[in-house]
């Protein structure tokens, strides 16, 4: 019986250290902008266009789904629904049902931790041209500014010119 206690012990304690690892992970989640260049830009070749800034706003970018988030909560959800009823199917049940209110729940607080301000920033180009690019908020620009926009294979970014 003692070896059973054991086992489902360590068993929580290794999911329970997964967990942690697993937010943890994802609060280290690489940040990305103008300063930041992904490995699939690196030797590549990107069109650059000077424009002027006609409008800036503030904006929240926020995450669509968080696997690892979902992970977490699924884990933790399915540990602690497992601990309820009496017998093996209650704590079955219990698990099931915990893992996925806990998913759902874990989902929600990864998209939050993946929540950062951003700008949505219109660039005249000329020629009756103005785009609007969205990016997090790591530059500063001003109406009037003259910038330039990198079109690259990991995304558009804009970067004042000085």
């Amino acid at each position: 019986m003692n070896d059973i206690l054991v086992s489902k012990s360590a068993h929580r304690s290794v999911a329970a250290v997964l967990a942690i690892s697993l937010i943890a992970v994802s609060g280290c989640a690489t940040t990305y902008g103008s300063g930041t260049v992904n490995s699939s830009a690196v030797g590549t070749v990107a069109t650059v266009r000077q424009g002027t800034v006609v409008a800036v706003r503030q904006v929240t970018i926020r995450q669509e789904n968080s696997l690892i988030g979902t992970a977490t909560g699924a884990i933790l959800g399915g540990l602690a629904g497992s601990e309820l009823g009496g017998g093996d199917k209650a704590q079955t049940a219990g698990g099931v049902a915990g893992a996925v209110l806990g998913g759902i729940a874990g989902n929600e607080a990864g998209k939050a931790l993946g929540t950062k301000p951003g700008l949505a920033i219109t660039v005249d180009f000329g020629k009756d041209e103005i785009r609007e690019i969205v990016q997090p908020a790591d530059v500063s620009v001003r109406i009037g500014q003259i910038v330039d926009v990198a079109f690259r294979a990991d995304g558009v970014f804009i970067t004042p010119v000085y």
